[in-house]
């Protein structure tokens, strides 16, 4: 290995050693590394210029450095972990049932995992990743749909009258999951584009958009259903442009923000606002700029209020 990148290595496997990063995922603690050196680019150059780390070395190079190292320590943790995701923990048996062919569920299994790989090589659409993993890591989609089932409003008829979805919950939940990991795809079609929400992972595209970018997608992935392909990209179109967008797609959107940000706590302080009810209050009264569908953000507020989650 080169002597500058070990010692960036060695370096940032000490910011990754901070308790305070614990409970968050590899994604997770890229972005808080990457968001601590930004802040403190001003008191970290005269130590990381210093003889010990990287003398006549400039800030963007030392930059560099350890965004390269940081890259590699985060991919040593992320690959396995995604690989286990698709390979083991994601049931894809509900693609014979959304298309009129089947199609062996490796095979699908093998197009995701190498699809996620490229998704990884460029940094917004590595960024975006974050939020979507986050959500089906903490177990957002199964805890709020079983609800929903249970309760068979405007959630349960969305997926199962209008999206005419004939799957078992468990089922809907991996398509959900499939259709989170498929989400970021649209960074790998952007550059420097701006958008609305906050930060890349919440930025909206337009409809017409997602729709030619659909097309190259259906070129690239000749696999997995276009109808799943379309869900994730569209995922990222607001409800309000486009009132057709599947439910999936909807639910991928809602819980992709909800997990940005999120970090896990062991007890909520008696008479405070439960996590999720607090962020569902908030997110209603602003729904139209992320785009959601208000009435789903209804329905996920009243079952996290009754759940006190």
């Amino acid at each position: 290995m080169d002597p500058n990148l070990a010692r960036a290595t060695v370096f940032i496997n000490h910011l990754l050693a901070n308790p305070a990063l614990n409970n968050l995922n590899a994604l997770q603690k890229e972005e808080q590394i990457l968001q601590f050196l930004k802040t403190n680019a001003q008191s970290l150059v005269p130590t990381l210029s210093s003889p010990q780390f990287f003398p006549g070395k400039s800030w963007n190079e030392i930059l560099q450095l350890l965004n390269t190292a940081l890259m590699q320590e985060t991919d040593k943790a992320l690959g396995p972990q995604i690989e286990d995701l698709i390979r083991r923990k994601i049931s894809f048996s509900f693609v014979a049932e959304i298309q009129p062919h089947r199609i062996p569920e490796e095979k699908c299994r093998d197009e995701l995992l190498k699809f996620i790989q490229r998704l990884l090589q460029k940094p917004e659409a590595r960024k975006a990743l974050s939020s979507p993993l986050t959500a089906i890591l903490g177990g957002f989609i199964g805890r709020y749909l079983k609800k929903c089932f249970d309760a068979r409003k405007y959630v349960h008829f969305e997926l199962t009258k209008v999206q005419r979805l004939r799957l078992e919950i468990e089922n809907i939940e991996h398509l959900v999951h499939v259709t989170l990991l498929l989400r970021p795809s649209v960074q790998l079609f952007t550059v420097g584009r701006g958008g609305t929400g906050e930060g890349i992972e919440s930025a909206l595209v337009q409809a017409q958009f997602a729709q030619t970018v659909l097309h190259s997608m259906k070129g690239q992935l000749k696999i997995l259903p276009p109808v799943l392909i379309r869900s994730g990209l569209f995922s990222n179109v607001s409800f309000q442009e486009d009132t057709q967008i599947d439910a999936t797609a909807r639910i991928a959107a809602i819980f992709s923000s909800r997990a940005k940000n999120y970090k896990p706590i062991a007890r909520v302080d008696r008479g405070a606002n439960t996590p999720d009810r607090s962020w569902f209050s908030i997110t209603r009264r602003n729904y139209k700029y992320y785009g959601f569908d208000i009435k789903m953000l209804d329905e996920f507020y009243k079952i996290a209020s009754e759940s006190e989650w």
